[in-house]
């Protein structure tokens, strides 16, 4: 099954990982990875020897910035008051549209979303060894984003216990087209395209919660649209991985080592590993006395902040 993916990320955030993109190199099955974003990514794409053989998609070709720009700031002129919008505002729902967009342009009929802070720990495969393809699901859920999808799909709410975010989704083109063709058809909410129709239905006091999921949406659509076209698959990734270990430093025993549990580990923007985080899951004789998963529901015992990754 030939399958592109797609790294949409954001110029400033490319180099902090640049070193670990060669694992995100053997992500493709039998298609090509592609990291989509402004012109700078371009550059760096090219040049770092870790992307070199990776292709390049420039943001603007698919939808312009500017626009969606433009319209987050008339939705949220009350509350600026005059202000500039900062543009990572509008960044956060900007590279959700991008990856829907992408469907009308893709010329493979699937292709894989994959977040570029996350890197994967193992061999990767989004299709069962009949060829079916997987919906991988972790535990996360926050109410708004369903408000928002009942509002563009009515009809279409939660439908499964756990959830669709999980650092990547596996898309059908056939299907996210017609996702994206039900939302523009919803005549209640202003505006033609669906990106337009997403903004305009999210009540402009609640714009900046980041009350919208391109993987919970189309996770829920397809549920109810085409139920059973996915396997259902429980996904670990260490997503707090960057409080405990450092890019730079990170190495293939700590790879192999956190694969025996999590499929992929996240260095989320902003985190570092603290003083009291330091020589604990990267020390190599806990490696050897303890499995990524005991350490980590250890650790999550003491460290309660953010994430906490459950197993079945």
């Amino acid at each position: 099954m030939s399958t592109d993916v797609c790294v949409v990320i954001a110029s400033r955030d490319l180099p902090r990982l640049s070193g670990l993109y060669d694992r995100l190199m053997q992500l493709p099955e039998n298609g090509k990875l592609f990291f989509m974003g402004d012109a700078d990514v371009g550059r760096m794409v090219s040049e770092y020897e870790t992307t070199k053989d990776a292709g390049f998609i420039n943001e603007n070709d698919i939808i312009p910035f500017d626009s969606v720009h433009a319209l987050m700031k008339e939705r949220l002129s009350p509350y600026l008051k005059g202000a500039e919008l900062p543009r990572g505002v509008t960044g956060w729902y900007y590279q959700q549209f991008l990856k829907m967009e992408y469907a009308a342009h893709c010329s493979n009929d699937w292709y894989l979303v994959w977040d570029g802070d996350t890197i994967p720990c193992r061999k990767i495969s989004m299709f069962s060894e009949n060829g079916e393809p997987y919906f991988d699901l972790k535990h996360e859920h926050k109410p708004e984003y369903f408000e928002t999808m009942e509002r563009l799909l009515p009809g279409v709410g939660k439908v499964i216990g756990r959830s669709f975010i999980s650092e990547h989704m596996l898309i059908k083109r056939e299907y996210m087209l017609e996702l994206i063709e039900e939302i523009e058809q919803n005549e209640s909410i202003p505006g033609n395209a669906f990106w337009e129709k997403i903004l305009n239905s999210i009540p402009a006091e609640k714009i900046q919660e980041a009350v919208f999921s391109e993987f919970e949406t189309y996770g829920s659509f397809v549920a109810v649209r085409h139920q059973s076209a996915y396997r259902l698959r429980s996904w670990h990734s260490f997503r707090l991985g960057g409080e405990f270990f450092d890019p730079a430093t990170i190495c293939d025993r700590d790879f192999e080592w956190l694969g025996r549990d999590f499929d992929a580990i996240s260095f989320e923007k902003g985190h570092f590993v603290r003083e009291d985080h330091k020589n604990l899951f990267d020390n190599p004789r806990y490696q050897e006395k303890l499995s990524p998963r005991k350490m980590l529901e250890t650790v999550q015992e003491v460290f309660q902040d953010g994430y906490i990754e459950v197993w079945d």
